[in-house]
């Protein structure tokens, strides 16, 4: 039994294309972040020995491992919340296809919804893939667009022709490309910034929305080339995290 002084401690997994992502939050805070290559109760111990935790709540955006959340869920005496299609949600899914939404895409709307509510709101996810959707300031999820992430479009560019070189991400951004490397960095990432600020205008003319909120492994070099563009960004790396906690907040209240 928790004492009153004790604090509320969570942790949340968000299982993504390329890692699964761990955080411990104590109060509503983060207070550690883990990634893993490779998911497995043995890479878990470490966290679940360290602190006495309240639940935990989990998102995959491939399969569910059946064995691994069975485990995990009789370490934890049974309060795991795994974010489904059929799970209550603090915001409203208006999506057609719920059943193929990606729980992260679902997580990372309801993580900035709390942080910021009854806006109007584009939630970018900057990772393998990169989706940009909208939320109307009613807590309304009304979808979004997926378009290959900063990796995929270097990997492919570098693949699918004969001479182009693999850049990479890190390195000069001028405004035009002044030789093949930068050519490609700026088409890359100039591109995807374009992406976000016409995504973000088109929301602003129909919804009056102002506000990008974005996570993901490209967020912090993405966002400022968003923001050139005289574009609020607000990047919070803890984002889907963020919004499994809330996740499970609701479920528990509702049992």
């Amino acid at each position: 039994m928790k004492s009153e002084a004790q604090p509320f401690t969570l942790l949340t997994i968000d299982q993504g294309n390329s890692s699964a992502k761990a955080v411990v939050w104590q109060d509503g805070e983060p207070v550690e972040w883990v990634r893993f290559s490779d998911l497995d109760i043995e890479a878990l111990l470490p966290i679940l020995d360290r602190y006495e935790l309240e639940g935990c709540a989990f998102c995959s955006v491939s399969h569910n491992d059946a064995k691994f959340l069975e485990t995990l869920r009789r370490l934890l005496d049974g309060r795991l919340v795994v974010l489904t299609p059929a799970l209550p949600l603090p915001i409203k899914i208006r999506y057609s296809s719920r059943s193929t939404l990606g729980s992260d895409r679902v997580a990372a709307a309801v993580g900035a919804v709390s942080l910021f509510s009854s806006e109007a709101l584009l939630v970018v996810d900057a990772g393998t893939a990169i989706t940009l959707d909208f939320v109307s300031a009613d807590g309304e999820f009304l979808g979004g667009n997926i378009a290959p992430g900063m990796k995929m479009r270097f990997d492919s560019l570098s693949r699918y022709t004969s001479r182009l070189p693999l850049v990479e991400a890190a390195g000069e951004i001028p405004l035009f490309g002044e030789d093949t490397l930068t050519a490609i960095r700026c088409g890359v990432e100039r591109g995807m910034a374009a992406e976000v600020a016409d995504a973000y205008r088109l929301a602003y003319a129909r919804f009056g929305c102002r506000r990008v909120v974005m996570t993901g492994a490209d967020a912090e070099l993405l966002s400022k080339l968003v923001m050139e563009k005289g574009i609020e960004v607000t990047v919070d790396k803890f984002l889907v995290g963020r919004g499994l906690k809330e996740i499970y907040r609701q479920d528990i209240t509702h049992d």
